[in-house]
């Protein structure tokens, strides 16, 4: 991959990365219930999550997954283990 791939793909992902969604309302409750520090914390492990994910997605990670019908399956699965964690920790913080 040259320098002018990679620097385009960054072009291309920076923006997406930068639209305020979910992630802006997680970084805006933490602020709120914490501290400014906490809510920089979540807003860079936001931001590092969303480009590891336009990362893979760019090398083609996504493609293969879906073109295999078993690796589709352990994705749906490992995103079901996922969620499950989630509602867990949410469950446990109340």
């Amino acid at each position: 991959m040259r320098w002018q791939q990679v620097l385009g793909f960054v072009a291309a992902i920076t923006p997406l990365t930068l639209i305020p969604g979910a992630s802006f309302t997680l970084v805006t409750q933490r602020v709120i219930a914490g501290s400014r520090a906490d809510g920089v914390l979540v807003a860079l492990g936001s931001a590092c999550g969303l480009l590891v994910h336009a990362t893979f997605a760019a090398v083609g990670l996504s493609a293969l997954v879906m073109s295999s019908g078993f690796r589709s399956w352990m994705s749906r699965v490992a995103g079901a283990v996922l969620v499950g964690f989630g509602i867990r920790t949410a469950v446990a913080a109340r």
